[in-house]
């Protein structure tokens, strides 16, 4: 692999838009100059979405059976994440299964998971999440999608191992120093 996608070389890529040690409601944590890194990546992504709207546009293309629910999530998150649901999903589904690909705006890498949404009555629902390797029934929806992304950003698929590397002295989100991974500080840390 890569030297730039080893667990090592992206946590050093991470610190450079996280700060070390603080928590995000200390003031010092939104004046550093990690944290305007950030939000100064998320901007530019946030005004350049050719490569993503295209991305969008093959997999309604190969996929025309198959909802896509494209979550803008920039504001919050270093990444853009789509999710695709097995074909002949329809949203009055009460049992709904997908793939979903995030792509970080940090460094050229991506990541799938699968996800089963179940809503339990109309004001609560429940979902879970796997990572690779999938359900079966999700696998060629994985593939395919994965292939789109590599070929539409050039980017890597992180594999499991790196995706869970701790990053233990930076907070993202709602998660805590010392809970943090590479997942979260590269994607998000609202996995479902």
């Amino acid at each position: 692999m890569d030297e730039r996608f080893s667990a090592e070389s992206l946590i050093k890529l991470v610190h450079r838009y996280y700060p070390s040690g603080l928590y995000e409601d200390d003031p010092r944590h939104g004046q550093s100059e990690e944290f305007k890194r950030l939000v100064a990546a998320k901007q530019a992504a946030m005004k350049d979405a050719v490569d993503w709207k295209g991305f969008l546009q093959r997999v309604r293309e190969q996929l025309p059976d198959c909802l896509q629910w494209d979550l803008q999530a920039l504001r919050y998150d270093p990444s853009r994440h789509v999710r695709v649901y097995l074909p002949g999903t329809t949203l009055e589904q009460r049992e709904k299964k997908c793939v979903v690909v995030y792509v970080s705006i940090l460094a050229p890498v991506h990541f799938l998971h699968a996800s089963q949404e179940v809503e339990l009555d109309e004001e609560r629902s429940h979902s879970e999440a796997w990572f690779p390797p999938l359900p079966p029934e999700l696998q060629p929806l994985e593939a395919l999608l994965d292939a789109l992304a590599r070929e539409s950003f050039g980017s890597v698929r992180l594999s499991n191992e790196i995706l869970f590397t701790p990053v233990p002295d930076l907070q993202v989100g709602n998660t805590r120093l010392g809970k943090v991974k590479l997942l979260n500080c590269l994607f998000s840390d609202r996995i479902w």
